[in-house]
């Protein structure tokens, strides 16, 4: 997983040195971004989450005829996906970078049913390892196109990207070969009872799913609108966001998402309470830091690590911006997930894909109002998905009765109080160290401003030991 990591942030910094805010580079992000749609459908996603837990309740033989059944459906209904989309596929940059790169549309999804299956054999290296292959192919593609026309470079990269697709499949169907020896891939009955059974778990998590990343498309469409050079801003600005996200939100949700379904499931509702407020408290306290910092120390995060070659000063601010923005929406993204897992627990699978839904119908609604009402630039796409983040916490938080977060009032304003003073310490002395070059600057920086929050955030963690009803202040 780390491997797959790295290289990700490897290849953008390829992609930016060798082509920058360039508008073809919009394009091409654009239409990755639409292949991508498809892919959280039949890739990964709601699929796999669906197929697991019914695999695991089947005997070795029987779950993998449903596994070669299901491979059958899923590749089929990819290649007719990919049939229409080409069928249909008009005219521009844009669609013939798209349809370079929906055929991999096929290959992704049987790579997510091979990780599924080899996760259940507890075979997790080659699968995880596999998107490290696909970088590594990008990458290559990236630094061979640079110094060409940019349309032809982009092509030429979308065929690199196909290629890598294709060779993080492969390594997989390699494993798949070994663990599942042979056997008949095309019998009858393909929608037998497992396999409708599985559609209709995969279903509602679909909905869910699908909006976001229609949402994602869009708000590239409309940074497209925007600016010709949107997307870019847009895309590297998100990828610093996720990464922050993932290793210091979600790393921690997903411990804690297991034990909390396991106490809701068993009926220990005040264990389960206890594991929640626990949740809620630490994420706050990291979060809460990490947003100012993004905002304090995101100019100078962007500039060190994309701020060279055809990567201009003003695309460093364009994409520093959006990642302020972006960040002002980390808190509530990361309980988005700890508050939606506990309806998940409950068996209430309804009321997060409707709030998700209707906060997706929301952002879509303020991209519109921003790029055609008043004519805003790409930073107003952030900002709507930030506006949504908060909507749909604040939405599941009224709606979840009796689920405290456990955090006092003056607790929060004296976490805040310090994140802030933290980031105006980095304020004062960023004109100040000018001459240490933007590595060093960005390394000191970072440095003070984790030693001056580190305080304020050790005494919300230590704080987590006391119980709630022991505060002088209302818990939120």
């Amino acid at each position: 997983m780390m491997l797959s990591r790295v290289s990700g942030l490897g290849r953008d910094l390829v992609m930016a040195y060798a082509f920058g805010d360039h508008p073809s580079v919009g394009a091409f992000i654009v239409a990755f971004r639409f292949a991508n749609v498809l892919r959280r459908f039949l890739g990964e996603g709601p699929l796999q989450a669906a197929f697991i837990p019914q695999f695991e309740g089947l005997e070795k033989g029987a779950g993998e005829t449903f596994f070669r059944k299901l491979c059958v459906v899923v590749g089929l209904a990819a290649l007719c996906i990919i049939g229409l989309g080409e069928l249909f596929m008009g005219k521009g940059e844009i669609a013939r970078l798209t349809g370079w790169m929906l055929p991999s549309l096929f290959f992704i999804s049987l790579y997510g049913l091979n990780v599924s299956f080899l996760q259940c054999r507890n075979k997790f290296f080659v699968s995880s390892m596999a998107p490290f292959l696909c970088n590594v192919c990008w990458m290559i593609g990236a630094w061979t196109m640079r110094g060409r026309e940019m349309e032809v470079a982009m092509v030429g990269l979308a065929k690199w990207v196909l290629g890598g697709f294709v060779l993080q499949w492969l390594v997989t169907a390699a494993q798949m070969r070994w663990e599942i020896g042979r056997g008949r891939w095309l019998s009858r009955g393909l929608f037998d009872g497992q396999v409708r059974r599985l559609g209709s778990a995969f279903g509602l998590g679909a909905i869910g799913v699908g909006a976001v990343q229609i949402n994602t498309f869009l708000d590239a469409l409309f940074a497209r609108f925007a600016h010709v050079s949107g997307p870019v801003y847009l895309w590297y600005a998100n990828r610093f966001q996720l990464l922050a996200l993932s290793l210091f939100g979600l790393a921690a949700i997903n411990t804690l998402v297991p034990v909390l379904s396991r106490a809701i499931k068993g009926g220990d509702r005040e264990e389960g309470l206890k594991i929640f407020r626990f949740g809620c408290r630490r994420m706050v306290a990291i979060m809460v830091p990490m947003t100012v910092a993004i905002v304090t120390l995101g100019y100078g995060a962007i500039d060190w690590i994309f701020g060279r070659g055809s990567f201009s000063a003003y695309a460093v601010g364009q994409t520093a911006a959006c990642l302020a923005i972006y960040g002002l929406g980390i808190v509530p993204a990361t309980l988005i997930h700890l508050y939606s897992a506990v309806f998940y627990a409950e068996g209430n699978f309804k009321t997060p894909m409707f709030l998700c839904v209707g906060t997706v119908a929301l952002n879509v609604g303020l991209n519109g109002l921003f790029v055609f009402g008043l004519n805003l630039g790409p930073i107003a796409m952030a900002f709507s998905t930030s506006v949504a983040a908060w909507v749909n916490f604040l939405g599941l938080k009224y709606l979840l009765k009796g689920w405290k977060m456990g955090i006092a009032v003056k607790e929060m304003v004296f976490l805040m109080g310090g994140s802030l003073f933290a980031g105006a310490m980095c304020y004062w002395l960023e004109p100040r160290l000018q001459g240490l070059g933007k590595m060093g600057l960005f390394l000191v920086l970072g440095t003070t401003f984790i030693a001056c929050a580190a305080l304020f955030v050790k005494r919300m963690v230590d704080g987590t030991k006391v119980q709630v009803a022991t505060s002088t202040s209302e818990p939120l």
